[in-house]
């Protein structure tokens, strides 16, 4: 390969900058995985820095253990600073075994009850009324229903899961969103009630600073 050219790749790699590692690492290999990848390229973060992985399997325990096998992986590199796992709380049964895993391996769980879409239904409205399974539906896809409504109202079109530039959709309601999102998580520690809740603005807003 002539000088030129190498030069030339070297400037397409993503590479390390000077601020934090951090892995997140996702429930869903859909929704979740697009949102932060989305973010991460709005916000041109490296990919280097924030990586973004699905868990092999779909609940918070295989979730945890995704991130303990990527992080002992890396950690014969350049260990990561932070590593996140972002789980829907919904009707697993493997949360709390999961909970006491991720502590025991110094990862920050990120979740929302009962699912991301929560979220994202925060940039529109602010609502503690308890989403539950209901009519043959789980609690998860009464959210996502709930959400539906009002991203049609906005959006003119229905919800996707795998919308690919949901970041960027949402962000002329993000501060919106962080503000109920914030007010949510506060009511639900304070009554001991987390249905429904999120702590997804929490990680946003920490990966939106990292470069500051």
């Amino acid at each position: 390969m002539s000088r030129r050219k190498s030069r030339d790749l070297s400037r397409t790699l993503p590479k390390r900058e000077a601020y934090k590692m951090v892995l997140i690492v996702c429930e869903g290999i859909k929704t979740e995985t697009i949102y932060f990848n989305s973010l991460i390229a709005y916000e041109k973060l490296s990919s280097v820095n924030v990586q973004v992985f699905a868990g092999e399997r779909s609940d918070p325990l295989m979730v945890v253990k995704t991130a303990i096998k990527i992080k002992e992986a890396q950690n014969k590199h350049l260990a990561f600073d932070e590593v996140y796992c972002v789980i829907d709380r919904d009707s697993h049964h493997s949360f709390e075994e999961a909970k006491q895993l991720a502590n025991k391996n110094n990862i920050t769980l990120i979740v929302s009850y009962p699912n991301i879409e929560y979220w994202y239904l925060c940039h529109f409205i602010y609502s503690r009324a308890p989403i539950i399974e209901k009519g043959g539906k789980s609690a998860g896809d009464n959210c996502e229903a709930i959400l539906n409504k009002e991203w049609k109202k906005i959006f003119n079109k229905a919800y996707s899961k795998t919308e690919k530039d949901t970041y960027i959709l949402l962000l002329p309601h993000l501060e919106n969103g962080i503000k109920n999102a914030k007010r949510s998580l506060q009511e639900a520690i304070k009554e001991e009630e987390y249905n429904p809740s999120t702590e997804v603005h929490l990680l946003v807003d920490n990966l939106r600073k990292l470069k500051l």
